[in-house]
């Protein structure tokens, strides 16, 4: 999948301001982390199935893969976006990604209870990352590292007190354990693979692979592998001159029936309404 944008030469990191439009577009992912947090104005994220509202203090954590999609619920509704790659933590600090095992939400309330004093508030710390990334002073990758690490912490802390620790660690290991079947639907996806190939991935039966993507991903692996497909075919749909034919073949699918049913059902349109629609934006 192409990414919309690089991330810093001086930090895998990327942070900006964004205000939510008020209508709903179609979910996508992203193959690095996300956090969200609004800033002012009430609106809503679409995650997979569900509907999660937003007001000012929300914090939205978001992990590698995870469909989602936001709106506003009328003008103003500001957003402080940190996009990252995993590679932002040393190896031995990674576990501190954990928090980000499935798409979470932290209303101001909640956030302000499990905060430690010693803590800075997500805005104020994320409002002094943004100036600096924005900035670029001399030495300013080190801070932004130093700013995320102490946030990481917070999250880690706060997150295993919200579910006690045998339950939240039992869901973000299915998450790490189901990374390299990620990695190679993510790369393979274009070709004929099916949990067979998944199970290889991971040195599991097909069985053990099954239950492993429910419960790391929230998705039967078919499911996932159609998501992952569908946010391809969008993608050349919208960017490129070729038929759909040619998309739905590049996408993995051998046959047009089961790629314009899969496509109507994900995005409700058919694939020519929406290469139609996409172009009518620019």
């Amino acid at each position: 999948m192409l990414e919309m944008f690089s991330f810093d030469a001086a930090v895998p990191l990327h942070l900006f301001e964004y205000e939510l439009r008020k209508e709903r577009t179609e979910q996508h992912w992203h193959s690095f982390y996300e956090i969200g947090y609004c800033i002012e104005g009430r609106g809503a994220f679409f995650i997979g199935e569900e509907t999660v509202t937003v007001e000012p203090g929300t914090l939205m954590l978001f992990p590698p893969y995870e469909p989602h999609i936001a709106m506003a619920e009328a003008e103003g509704c500001r957003f402080a976006f940190v996009y990252f790659s995993e590679s932002l933590f040393s190896p031995e600090d990674r576990y501190l990604l954990r928090p980000f095992a499935r798409a979470a939400t932290w209303s101001e309330p909640e956030w302000r209870s499990h905060r430690p004093s010693s803590f800075e508030r997500p805005g104020t710390l994320l409002a002094a990352m943004l100036a600096e990334y924005e900035a670029k002073p001399s030495a300013y990758g080190p801070l932004l590292r130093s700013s995320m690490l102490t946030l990481a912490v917070w999250l880690y802390r706060a997150e295993e007190a919200r579910y006690g620790r045998r339950e939240w660690r039992a869901r973000s290991d299915a998450l790490e354990r189901l990374r390299p079947a990620l990695e190679a639907v993510a790369a393979r996806f274009g070709e004929p693979f099916g949990l067979r190939e998944a199970a290889e991935a991971l040195a599991l039966s097909e069985s053990r692979t099954r239950h492993l993507f429910v419960e790391g991903v929230g998705k039967r692996f078919k499911e996932y592998l159609t998501f992952v497909r569908m946010q391809e075919a969008k993608r050349l749909l919208a960017t490129s001159d070729l038929s759909v034919t040619d998309v739905y073949l590049a996408c993995g699918f051998q046959s047009a029936a089961p790629f314009y049913r899969s496509f109507r059902q994900l995005v409700g349109l058919n694939p020519q309404q929406y290469r139609e629609r996409y172009m009518s934006r620019e």
